[in-house]
């Protein structure tokens, strides 16, 4: 076998086997026993904008209620915008998770909401299920979600 064959064959050995263990990643989601989202692993394909963990590389400020908006009401359309581009796997009063699938290479990320209603915001978590790096994917999602939201809000 040649050098470019090899290489080819490894590089789909490799697709192969990324595709396979990213569906066996189970999701670390839902809210912790003080009612927070929890909080990003050590490694860096996560951003949270929730609890005490205030590090650089993991924080991401909360969704802003735009002022006069009822927070339910802002929590709902927000709802709609994730909906619009994820599975929506949970709904409750004041919380949602939806999975994402990146489109190359399908993928699965998870989204996580939560209504602060006396705070006027929503804080939000966003997570890769596998790997090491994101390469910023999960901020990038997080932030055109706030660029949407905040386009949105009733004037």
């Amino acid at each position: 076998m040649t050098l470019p064959r090899m290489l080819i064959a490894a590089i789909a050995a490799l697709l192969v086997l990324l595709v396979t263990l990213h569906g066996c990643a189970a999701p670390e989601v839902g809210l912790t026993d003080s009612g927070l989202l929890r909080p990003c692993p050590p490694s860096p394909n996560c951003v949270c904008s929730d609890g005490d963990d205030r590090s650089e590389d993991s924080f991401i400020p909360p969704l802003e209620i735009p002022p006069g908006e009822a927070p339910a009401d802002a929590f709902e359309r927000l709802a709609g915008l994730v909906g619009d581009r994820a599975r929506i796997d949970e709904r409750g009063e004041g919380y949602l998770h939806a999975v994402f699938t990146t489109s190359i290479l399908r993928f699965k990320d998870d989204v996580e909401l939560r209504l602060d209603a006396e705070a006027r915001v929503v804080h939000v978590r966003s997570a890769s299920r596998v790997g090491y790096s994101d390469l910023g994917k999960n901020r990038k999602r997080v932030e055109a979600l706030r660029r949407d939201f905040e386009g949105a809000a009733p004037r």
